[in-house]
Protein backbone atom coordinates (compact mmCIF):
# COMPACT_ATOMS: atom_id res chain seq x y z
CA UNK A 1 0.00 0.00 0.00
CA UNK A 2 2.95 2.80 0.97
CA UNK A 3 4.57 1.34 -2.59
CA UNK A 4 1.65 2.36 -4.36
CA UNK A 5 0.98 5.87 -2.15
CA UNK A 6 4.60 6.42 -3.53
CA UNK A 7 3.88 5.79 -6.92
CA UNK A 8 0.81 8.13 -7.10
CA UNK A 9 2.68 10.75 -5.36
CA UNK A 10 5.34 10.07 -7.42
CA UNK A 11 2.98 10.52 -10.84
CA UNK A 12 1.13 13.60 -9.14
CA UNK A 13 4.16 15.64 -8.67
CA UNK A 14 5.33 14.66 -12.20
CA UNK A 15 1.95 15.77 -13.87
CA UNK A 16 2.29 19.17 -11.48
CA UNK A 17 5.76 19.88 -13.20
CA UNK A 18 4.52 19.01 -16.68
CA UNK A 19 1.79 21.05 -16.32
CA UNK A 20 4.22 24.17 -15.11
CA UNK A 21 6.32 23.54 -18.36
CA UNK A 22 4.60 26.02 -20.26
CA UNK A 23 2.38 29.16 -20.43
CA UNK A 24 -1.07 29.15 -19.81
CA UNK A 25 -2.91 32.96 -20.83
CA UNK A 26 -6.25 33.30 -20.23
CA UNK A 27 -8.16 36.44 -21.21
CA UNK A 28 -11.45 38.22 -20.50
CA UNK A 29 -12.50 40.96 -22.76
CA UNK A 30 -15.55 42.91 -22.04
CA UNK A 31 -17.73 43.56 -25.36
CA UNK A 32 -15.84 41.23 -27.79
CA UNK A 33 -17.59 40.92 -30.70
CA UNK A 34 -16.80 38.50 -33.86
CA UNK A 35 -12.59 39.75 -34.06
CA UNK A 36 -9.59 37.32 -34.00
CA UNK A 37 -7.80 37.36 -30.46
CA UNK A 38 -4.07 36.91 -30.87
CA UNK A 39 -1.06 37.05 -29.05
CA UNK A 40 2.28 37.77 -30.96
CA UNK A 41 6.00 38.11 -29.82
CA UNK A 42 9.77 37.36 -31.10
CA UNK A 43 11.44 34.63 -29.58
CA UNK A 44 14.75 32.77 -30.69
CA UNK A 45 15.18 35.18 -34.09
CA UNK A 46 11.80 34.41 -35.30
CA UNK A 47 8.19 36.33 -34.50
CA UNK A 48 5.65 34.33 -33.11
CA UNK A 49 1.63 34.84 -34.12
CA UNK A 50 -0.55 32.74 -31.99
CA UNK A 51 -4.36 32.73 -32.83
CA UNK A 52 -5.27 29.29 -31.15
CA UNK A 53 -6.97 29.37 -28.34
CA UNK A 54 -9.92 27.36 -26.31
CA UNK A 55 -13.32 29.32 -24.32
CA UNK A 56 -12.93 28.23 -20.86
CA UNK A 57 -16.19 29.24 -18.81
CA UNK A 58 -15.69 32.69 -20.66
CA UNK A 59 -12.16 32.80 -20.66
CA UNK A 60 -10.16 33.02 -24.03
CA UNK A 61 -7.40 30.37 -23.03
CA UNK A 62 -3.34 30.02 -25.04
CA UNK A 63 -1.13 27.73 -23.84
CA UNK A 64 2.26 27.08 -25.28
CA UNK A 65 6.17 27.60 -23.97
CA UNK A 66 8.41 29.90 -24.64
CA UNK A 67 12.65 29.49 -23.83
CA UNK A 68 12.81 32.61 -21.69
CA UNK A 69 10.40 35.91 -20.34
CA UNK A 70 9.59 37.97 -23.56
CA UNK A 71 7.35 40.55 -23.86
CA UNK A 72 4.32 39.84 -25.87
CA UNK A 73 1.12 41.89 -27.38
CA UNK A 74 -2.62 40.79 -26.87
CA UNK A 75 -4.66 41.92 -29.96
CA UNK A 76 -7.99 42.34 -31.29
CA UNK A 77 -8.18 41.85 -35.20
CA UNK A 78 -11.04 43.67 -37.18
CA UNK A 79 -11.78 45.65 -34.02
CA UNK A 80 -12.45 49.42 -36.20
CA UNK A 81 -11.64 50.92 -32.44
CA UNK A 82 -7.97 49.74 -32.47
CA UNK A 83 -7.07 50.97 -36.58
CA UNK A 84 -6.99 54.31 -38.45
CA UNK A 85 -8.05 53.76 -42.15
CA UNK A 86 -6.44 56.66 -43.99
CA UNK A 87 -5.73 57.22 -47.60
CA UNK A 88 -2.18 56.25 -47.42
CA UNK A 89 -3.32 52.53 -45.67
CA UNK A 90 -3.65 51.72 -42.12
CA UNK A 91 -2.14 52.77 -38.74
CA UNK A 92 -2.56 49.66 -35.73
CA UNK A 93 -3.73 50.95 -32.49
CA UNK A 94 -1.77 49.95 -29.19
CA UNK A 95 -2.67 46.15 -28.19
CA UNK A 96 -1.98 45.13 -24.90
CA UNK A 97 2.07 44.44 -24.04
CA UNK A 98 2.95 41.98 -20.97
CA UNK A 99 5.12 39.48 -20.05
CA UNK A 100 4.84 36.41 -21.40
CA UNK A 101 6.14 33.56 -18.95
CA UNK A 102 6.05 29.76 -18.36
CA UNK A 103 3.32 30.63 -15.33
CA UNK A 104 -0.17 31.32 -15.58
CA UNK A 105 -1.80 35.19 -16.75
CA UNK A 106 -4.89 36.83 -16.70
CA UNK A 107 -5.95 39.48 -18.58
CA UNK A 108 -9.18 41.68 -18.42
CA UNK A 109 -10.30 44.48 -20.11
CA UNK A 110 -12.60 45.90 -22.59
CA UNK A 111 -12.48 45.53 -26.35
CA UNK A 112 -11.99 49.26 -27.34
CA UNK A 113 -8.98 49.53 -25.12
CA UNK A 114 -8.03 46.60 -24.47
CA UNK A 115 -4.81 47.99 -23.98
CA UNK A 116 -5.94 48.98 -21.08
CA UNK A 117 -6.34 45.70 -19.66
CA UNK A 118 -4.74 44.18 -16.27
CA UNK A 119 -2.69 41.58 -15.97
CA UNK A 120 -1.42 39.35 -13.04
CA UNK A 121 0.48 36.71 -12.69
CA UNK A 122 4.52 36.18 -12.83
CA UNK A 123 6.70 38.64 -10.82
CA UNK A 124 8.06 41.15 -13.83
CA UNK A 125 4.10 42.02 -14.42
CA UNK A 126 3.70 42.50 -10.62
CA UNK A 127 6.67 44.56 -10.91
CA UNK A 128 5.38 46.35 -14.24
CA UNK A 129 1.79 47.24 -12.76
CA UNK A 130 3.65 49.88 -10.04
CA UNK A 131 3.93 52.26 -13.12
CA UNK A 132 2.13 50.93 -16.23
CA UNK A 133 -1.44 53.07 -15.44
CA UNK A 134 0.40 56.30 -15.74
CA UNK A 135 2.19 54.52 -18.93
CA UNK A 136 -1.20 53.50 -20.21
CA UNK A 137 -2.53 56.87 -19.96
CA UNK A 138 -0.30 58.14 -21.86
CA UNK A 139 -1.04 55.93 -24.67
CA UNK A 140 -4.84 56.77 -24.00
CA UNK A 141 -4.18 60.06 -24.46
CA UNK A 142 -2.04 59.68 -28.10
CA UNK A 143 -4.15 57.33 -29.55
CA UNK A 144 -7.45 59.13 -29.05
CA UNK A 145 -6.37 62.57 -29.85
CA UNK A 146 -4.86 60.70 -33.23
CA UNK A 147 -7.94 58.36 -33.68
CA UNK A 148 -10.08 62.05 -33.34
CA UNK A 149 -8.00 63.40 -35.69
CA UNK A 150 -8.42 60.99 -38.54
CA UNK A 151 -12.15 59.96 -37.95
CA UNK A 152 -13.22 63.77 -38.07
CA UNK A 153 -11.18 64.72 -40.74
CA UNK A 154 -12.52 66.06 -44.34
CA UNK A 155 -11.10 66.93 -47.90
CA UNK A 156 -10.19 70.37 -47.12
CA UNK A 157 -9.16 70.49 -43.92
CA UNK A 158 -6.30 72.21 -42.36
CA UNK A 159 -3.48 70.33 -40.33
CA UNK A 160 -4.16 71.85 -37.27
CA UNK A 161 -5.60 68.82 -35.18
CA UNK A 162 -2.83 66.82 -36.94
CA UNK A 163 -0.26 68.93 -35.57
CA UNK A 164 -1.71 69.24 -32.26
CA UNK A 165 -1.96 64.94 -31.94
CA UNK A 166 1.79 64.88 -33.36
CA UNK A 167 2.59 67.50 -30.26
CA UNK A 168 1.08 65.72 -28.01
CA UNK A 169 2.22 62.26 -28.84
CA UNK A 170 6.28 64.04 -28.30
CA UNK A 171 5.45 65.63 -25.08
CA UNK A 172 4.47 62.37 -23.62
CA UNK A 173 7.46 60.77 -25.25
CA UNK A 174 9.34 62.66 -22.84
CA UNK A 175 7.30 61.97 -19.40
CA UNK A 176 7.23 58.12 -20.67
CA UNK A 177 10.92 57.89 -20.83
CA UNK A 178 10.94 59.64 -17.62
CA UNK A 179 8.75 57.77 -15.87
CA UNK A 180 10.91 54.14 -17.29
CA UNK A 181 13.77 56.27 -16.03
CA UNK A 182 12.54 56.85 -12.51
CA UNK A 183 11.25 52.83 -12.37
CA UNK A 184 15.26 51.73 -13.37
CA UNK A 185 16.29 53.81 -10.62
CA UNK A 186 13.96 52.31 -7.83
CA UNK A 187 14.31 48.88 -9.57
CA UNK A 188 17.75 47.95 -10.79
CA UNK A 189 17.44 44.36 -10.58
CA UNK A 190 13.98 43.82 -11.86
CA UNK A 191 13.42 42.50 -16.00
CA UNK A 192 10.94 45.21 -16.95
CA UNK A 193 14.00 47.78 -15.81
CA UNK A 194 16.46 45.97 -18.90
CA UNK A 195 13.44 45.72 -20.82
CA UNK A 196 12.90 49.53 -20.81
CA UNK A 197 16.56 50.40 -20.89
CA UNK A 198 16.29 48.01 -24.39
CA UNK A 199 13.63 50.67 -25.60
CA UNK A 200 15.61 53.68 -24.67
CA UNK A 201 18.74 52.41 -27.00
CA UNK A 202 17.99 54.95 -29.57
CA UNK A 203 16.65 57.84 -27.81
CA UNK A 204 19.74 57.78 -24.80
CA UNK A 205 23.40 58.69 -25.76
CA UNK A 206 26.24 56.45 -25.78
CA UNK A 207 27.21 57.88 -22.63
CA UNK A 208 23.88 57.94 -21.25
CA UNK A 209 22.96 53.89 -22.12
CA UNK A 210 26.26 52.86 -20.93
CA UNK A 211 25.84 54.07 -16.97
CA UNK A 212 22.52 53.13 -16.86
CA UNK A 213 23.21 49.54 -18.13
CA UNK A 214 25.70 49.29 -15.81
CA UNK A 215 23.56 50.21 -12.92
CA UNK A 216 20.97 47.40 -13.41
CA UNK A 217 23.38 44.64 -12.15
CA UNK A 218 23.53 41.19 -13.05
CA UNK A 219 20.24 39.48 -12.88
CA UNK A 220 19.26 39.61 -16.04
CA UNK A 221 22.19 39.93 -17.95
CA UNK A 222 21.39 36.74 -19.85
CA UNK A 223 18.39 37.88 -20.80
CA UNK A 224 18.03 39.24 -24.83
CA UNK A 225 17.03 42.45 -23.54
CA UNK A 226 20.81 42.66 -21.97
CA UNK A 227 22.66 41.23 -24.71
CA UNK A 228 20.74 44.17 -27.51
CA UNK A 229 22.15 46.54 -24.89
CA UNK A 230 25.41 44.97 -25.02
CA UNK A 231 25.71 44.57 -28.42
CA UNK A 232 24.57 48.37 -28.80
CA UNK A 233 27.08 49.58 -26.67
CA UNK A 234 30.00 47.26 -28.05
CA UNK A 235 28.73 48.60 -31.77
CA UNK A 236 28.61 51.98 -30.26
CA UNK A 237 31.80 51.71 -28.51
CA UNK A 238 33.40 50.98 -32.00
CA UNK A 239 32.14 53.77 -33.53
CA UNK A 240 31.73 56.42 -31.27
CA UNK A 241 32.93 60.14 -31.67
CA UNK A 242 36.51 60.17 -32.23
CA UNK A 243 36.98 56.34 -33.20
CA UNK A 244 38.20 55.48 -36.88
CA UNK A 245 35.23 54.38 -39.17
CA UNK A 246 34.93 50.40 -39.61
CA UNK A 247 35.97 49.72 -43.28
CA UNK A 248 33.16 49.72 -45.54
CA UNK A 249 33.21 47.21 -48.33
CA UNK A 250 30.21 46.95 -50.16
CA UNK A 251 29.19 47.35 -54.41
CA UNK A 252 27.28 50.43 -56.04
CA UNK A 253 23.94 50.38 -57.67
CA UNK A 254 26.21 49.68 -60.34
CA UNK A 255 28.26 46.89 -58.88
CA UNK A 256 31.55 48.48 -58.66
CA UNK A 257 33.00 48.20 -55.28
CA UNK A 258 32.91 50.66 -52.70
CA UNK A 259 35.54 51.60 -50.30
CA UNK A 260 35.44 53.92 -47.43
CA UNK A 261 39.51 54.21 -48.17
CA UNK A 262 39.38 55.70 -51.79
CA UNK A 263 36.88 58.64 -49.84
CA UNK A 264 39.87 59.67 -47.69
CA UNK A 265 40.43 63.72 -48.29
CA UNK A 266 36.99 64.34 -48.22
CA UNK A 267 33.92 64.73 -45.60
CA UNK A 268 31.68 61.71 -45.95
CA UNK A 269 28.25 61.81 -44.48
CA UNK A 270 27.53 58.09 -44.09
CA UNK A 271 23.63 58.16 -44.27
CA UNK A 272 21.26 54.60 -43.16
CA UNK A 273 18.07 54.43 -44.59
CA UNK A 274 15.51 52.21 -46.42
CA UNK A 275 12.72 53.03 -49.02
CA UNK A 276 10.15 51.58 -46.34
CA UNK A 277 11.27 54.32 -43.89
CA UNK A 278 9.60 57.27 -44.48
CA UNK A 279 11.35 59.90 -42.02
CA UNK A 280 14.86 58.69 -44.08
CA UNK A 281 12.29 59.75 -47.44
CA UNK A 282 11.89 62.52 -46.30
CA UNK A 283 15.19 64.08 -45.21
CA UNK A 284 16.67 63.36 -49.09
CA UNK A 285 15.30 66.79 -50.02
CA UNK A 286 17.32 68.52 -47.41
CA UNK A 287 20.63 65.79 -47.86
CA UNK A 288 20.29 66.65 -52.03
CA UNK A 289 20.49 70.52 -50.73
CA UNK A 290 23.83 69.83 -48.40
CA UNK A 291 24.80 67.49 -51.45
CA UNK A 292 24.66 70.88 -53.87
CA UNK A 293 25.71 73.49 -51.03
CA UNK A 294 29.03 71.42 -50.13
CA UNK A 295 29.79 68.95 -53.03
CA UNK A 296 32.63 70.99 -54.61
CA UNK A 297 34.17 71.82 -51.34
CA UNK A 298 34.96 68.12 -50.52
CA UNK A 299 31.38 66.80 -49.17
CA UNK A 300 30.27 63.22 -50.04
CA UNK A 301 27.17 61.47 -48.87
CA UNK A 302 27.69 57.26 -48.91
CA UNK A 303 23.98 56.08 -48.44
CA UNK A 304 23.83 52.71 -46.91
CA UNK A 305 19.93 50.48 -47.44
CA UNK A 306 18.94 48.38 -45.19
CA UNK A 307 15.22 46.77 -46.78
CA UNK A 308 12.70 44.85 -45.73
CA UNK A 309 11.55 42.61 -49.13
CA UNK A 310 11.48 39.17 -48.45
CA UNK A 311 14.11 37.93 -51.08
CA UNK A 312 17.60 39.67 -52.12
CA UNK A 313 15.78 40.55 -55.24
CA UNK A 314 12.65 42.14 -53.56
CA UNK A 315 14.69 44.08 -51.59
CA UNK A 316 17.02 45.35 -54.63
CA UNK A 317 14.17 46.33 -56.63
CA UNK A 318 12.21 48.07 -53.86
CA UNK A 319 16.21 49.94 -53.70
CA UNK A 320 16.51 51.12 -56.97
CA UNK A 321 12.73 52.58 -56.91
CA UNK A 322 13.33 54.40 -54.02
CA UNK A 323 16.73 56.04 -55.48
CA UNK A 324 15.09 56.99 -58.98
CA UNK A 325 11.97 58.39 -57.17
CA UNK A 326 13.96 60.69 -55.01
CA UNK A 327 16.69 61.39 -58.01
CA UNK A 328 19.16 60.33 -55.44
CA UNK A 329 22.75 61.40 -57.21
CA UNK A 330 25.67 60.51 -54.12
CA UNK A 331 26.66 56.82 -53.93
CA UNK A 332 24.39 54.17 -52.54
CA UNK A 333 25.01 50.49 -51.27
CA UNK A 334 22.81 47.84 -50.63
CA UNK A 335 23.32 46.32 -47.20
CA UNK A 336 21.30 43.07 -47.88
CA UNK A 337 23.84 42.65 -50.51
CA UNK A 338 27.03 40.22 -49.03
CA UNK A 339 24.98 40.81 -45.41
CA UNK A 340 27.09 37.69 -44.55
CA UNK A 341 30.40 38.93 -45.59
CA UNK A 342 29.70 42.18 -43.76
CA UNK A 343 26.78 44.00 -42.02
CA UNK A 344 27.45 47.57 -42.04
CA UNK A 345 24.09 48.34 -40.15
CA UNK A 346 25.16 45.86 -37.19
CA UNK A 347 28.75 47.44 -37.67
CA UNK A 348 27.77 51.00 -36.42
CA UNK A 349 25.32 50.01 -33.88
CA UNK A 350 22.42 51.21 -36.10
CA UNK A 351 18.64 50.33 -34.40
CA UNK A 352 16.83 53.13 -35.45
CA UNK A 353 16.60 54.94 -39.21
CA UNK A 354 17.52 57.67 -40.39
CA UNK A 355 20.88 57.39 -39.12
CA UNK A 356 23.24 59.96 -39.77
CA UNK A 357 27.53 59.57 -39.56
CA UNK A 358 29.91 62.27 -40.31
CA UNK A 359 33.61 61.50 -40.97
CA UNK A 360 36.67 63.95 -41.19
CA UNK A 361 39.12 63.40 -44.02
CA UNK A 362 41.33 61.11 -42.29
CA UNK A 363 38.26 58.45 -41.65
CA UNK A 364 37.27 59.65 -38.00
CA UNK A 365 34.21 59.91 -36.66
CA UNK A 366 33.03 63.04 -35.55
CA UNK A 367 29.55 63.17 -35.44
CA UNK A 368 26.32 61.04 -35.07
CA UNK A 369 22.59 61.96 -35.93
CA UNK A 370 19.49 59.88 -34.98
CA UNK A 371 16.78 61.22 -36.86
CA UNK A 372 16.24 64.98 -38.71
CA UNK A 373 20.24 65.46 -38.98
CA UNK A 374 20.21 68.93 -37.20
CA UNK A 375 23.14 68.59 -35.61
CA UNK A 376 24.84 67.20 -38.96
CA UNK A 377 23.60 70.62 -40.80
CA UNK A 378 25.64 72.55 -37.80
CA UNK A 379 28.47 70.77 -37.78
CA UNK A 380 28.53 70.70 -41.83
CA UNK A 381 28.32 74.93 -41.17
CA UNK A 382 31.47 74.62 -38.67
CA UNK A 383 33.52 73.14 -41.43
CA UNK A 384 32.90 74.91 -44.21
CA UNK A 385 31.79 78.31 -43.11
CA UNK A 386 28.77 78.56 -44.74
Amino acid sequence: MKRYLLTVCCIMGMLRCMAQEGYTLKVKVNNFKNYTPYIAYAANGKYVIDTAYIRENGWMVFKGKVSEPVVASFGLRRNPATVIINGRGMIPGPALQFFLTNERIQAEGDADEIYMAKITGGTANAEWASVKPKLNGLTRQNWTTLKSAYDNFKPGDDSVAFKKAYKLRAENSAKEEQLKLDFMKKNPGSLVSMYFLSGMQNSLSFEELKTTYAKLGSAHKNSSFAKAIAGKIANMEATAIGKQAVPIQKKDINGQPVNLETLKGKYVLIDFWGSWCGPCRASHPHLKALYAKYKADGFEILGIAQEQGQTLESSRKAWIKAIEEDKIDWIQVLNNEGLEQFDAVKSYGVTAFPTKILLDKEGKIIARNVGDGSEIDAKLKEIFGK
